[in-house]
């Protein structure tokens, strides 16, 4: 329930009718699109909420004074006209000027209403769902003025209220992006740190024995063992960015064969990789469990742990170096895999193991950051939530 003095409307009712195709093919040709020039917006360049212009189109100045009256205002909401009709953005001080392209269609709402207060009304899953289920089209999904005119919409007791909750939000959207920007940061040490330390370039005083290049065959080893009494009934996967993990949840769903003789069985400390994915980061070291099986396609081996530190492994797996080894041994081949015998043929130059172990805990620290600041970034987002669910529907009032 909506408190009394806020209503349900639509975005024709709020736009006061101002709602606009982006100009036709007809109008606006792809061989006018150049690289310097006035910014145009195709659903394409629609990301987060808001105008990529990075990579999208230009036209020159005289051709955007023939297209002015599609011209993007700050305030405007742009949307996607087909494909995926949910996407949306609002045109800020960074995107006004540019141009609404072909794709896409433009709303101006009147100055009754708290623009930034629609962005977030527009970010709400029912919002989505309504897009989705009225578009036309069978092969793409498509949108036009009239349709989207008929979007139904709340709107605040006034202009006022919206601005006031619009602000509450933008408050912890300015904390997601500060958080989002550190982790990137952050990212860019790690990866400068493993292109240094994983490569010897830059060394620690205490350490100064030569590194030694060897092939991984001689220090890991394929570990073969079958399922075949059948007492092993935890079946594991081997995600890109989860590493080990039960099926169900990842596909919510049983993956795995009834019967399980077959499997391979994998143990602690173990690693495993899909030999047709390690190329997108399908690969792991089992931490989580004492034990458990994989399908028979995998690869499980372990690791002499005299000569090669794990964690440091685990960090040079990740590395350009092994990413360049991995593309390499692919090339040509039909099923782009990365079999057992590739992976031991790959060589890898090795510090004695208490300098591994070093490294390891420099990056290991440095992964640790992130992961602390990608918990507070869901946590953000977990409140914000919360808070649209709160602000956007009048259950708490800001007034």
């Amino acid at each position: 329930m909506l408190p009394e003095d806020w209503k349900l409307t639509t975005l024709g009712k709020v736009c006061e009718g101002h709602l606009q195709t982006g100009p036709f093919g007809s109008q606006l040709h792809a061989h006018e699109y150049q690289e310097i020039g006035v910014t145009v917006v195709m659903p394409k360049d629609i990301i987060n909420c808001r105008v990529d212009a990075l990579k999208a189109a230009k036209i020159t100045i005289q051709r955007a004074e023939d297209l002015k009256k599609h011209q993007l205002l700050a305030g405007d909401l742009l949307f996607s006209r087909r494909g995926d009709v949910t996407r949306f953005a609002l045109i800020d001080e960074k995107s006004e000027g540019s141009l609404c392209g072909t794709g896409c269609l433009k709303a101006r709402p009147s100055k009754n209403h708290s623009p930034i207060f629609l962005s977030y009304i527009l970010q709400r899953n029912m919002v989505k769902t309504w897009l989705e289920h009225n578009a036309v089209g069978q092969t793409m999904p498509n949108m036009n003025t009239a349709i989207l005119a008929e979007l139904p919409l709340i709107s605040a007791s006034s202009r006022e209220e919206e601005d006031k909750i619009a602000q509450i939000l933008s408050t912890w959207d300015k904390a997601m992006d500060k958080f989002e920007a550190l982790i990137i940061a952050k990212q860019k040490r790690k990866k400068a740190l493993m292109q240094q330390l994983l490569t010897g370039k830059k060394r620690f005083s205490k350490f100064g024995q030569e590194w030694k290049q060897i092939r991984l065959k001689k220090i890991i080893n394929e570990e073969r063992s079958r399922n075949k009494n059948r007492v092993i009934t935890r079946v594991l996967s081997v995600t890109n960015h989860s590493g080990f993990v039960l099926p169900k949840d990842q596909f919510s769903r049983r993956v795995a064969s009834d019967d399980l003789s077959n499997y391979k069985i994998v143990r602690k400390s173990e690693f495993g990789y899909n030999p047709s994915r390690i190329n997108v980061g399908s690969f792991a070291r089992l931490d989580d469990y004492d034990h458990g099986v994989l399908s028979p396609m995998y690869i499980i081996f372990s690791i002499n742990d005299k000569l090669l530190d794990s964690d440091f492994f685990i960090n040079w797996m990740k590395s350009h170096e092994a990413k360049q080894k991995i593309t390499s041994s692919t090339q040509g081949s039909v099923r782009d895999s990365v079999g057992f015998d590739a992976l031991g043929s790959f060589l890898i130059t090795l510090p004695p193991i208490e300098e591994q172990q070093k490294i390891a805990i420099i990056l290991s620290t440095a992964d640790k950051e992130i992961t602390i600041h990608q918990n507070q970034l869901v946590a953000l987002k977990q409140q914000k939530k919360s808070l649209m669910q709160q602000l956007l529907t009048g259950k708490k009032r800001v007034f």
